[in-house]
């Protein structure tokens, strides 16, 4: 069995000028898997962007400015960057930080429950400089299950 659906997100761009926003959709994703008729298989989620990504982490304040700081250096804002000349757009370090990270991420379902460890969380990160509208795409496939 398949079954798609979609959570709808709208981002902002956070204060401190790194342009990592990072948004636990866990809960939104862990209440989708108990409405779906898929008791056990996985749970596939996409970000339909290429300034975006999906990953796992520990979503606690420190760690999540650890990880918004190491981005500024691994993929620098300030840089010149060739898109910029292409399109007139100045959020190239976006596109490659999106790249590097990903837009997908899969899951294992046990039990309706998502198969994530103590202190992991699943979210949404967000590398543009602009608030953007973003949809978050699930696909559960696996053995169907009593509602």
């Amino acid at each position: 069995m398949i079954v798609t659906r979609k959570i709808i997100l709208d981002t902002q761009v956070p204060s401190n000028g790194l342009y990592v926003s990072v948004l636990n959709i866990t809960p939104q994703v862990q209440k989708l898997a108990g409405e779906v008729y898929v008791a056990n298989g996985v749970v596939t989620i996409f970000i339909a962007a290429t300034t975006a990504a999906v990953a796992t982490i520990e979503f606690e304040p420190g760690l999540i400015a650890d990880f918004q700081e190491t981005w500024s250096r691994l993929v620098p804002i300030n840089d010149i960057y060739r898109h910029k000349f292409q399109w007139e757009e100045n959020n190239a370090f976006s596109h490659v930080r999106a790249s590097l990270l990903g837009q997908s991420l899969t899951v294992p379902i046990v039990g309706r429950r998502l198969t994530l460890g103590q202190f992991q969380q699943i979210v949404l990160v967000e590398f543009d400089n602009r608030a953007r509208s973003r949809q978050v795409i699930l696909q559960f496939m696996g053995e169907a299950g009593e509602q």
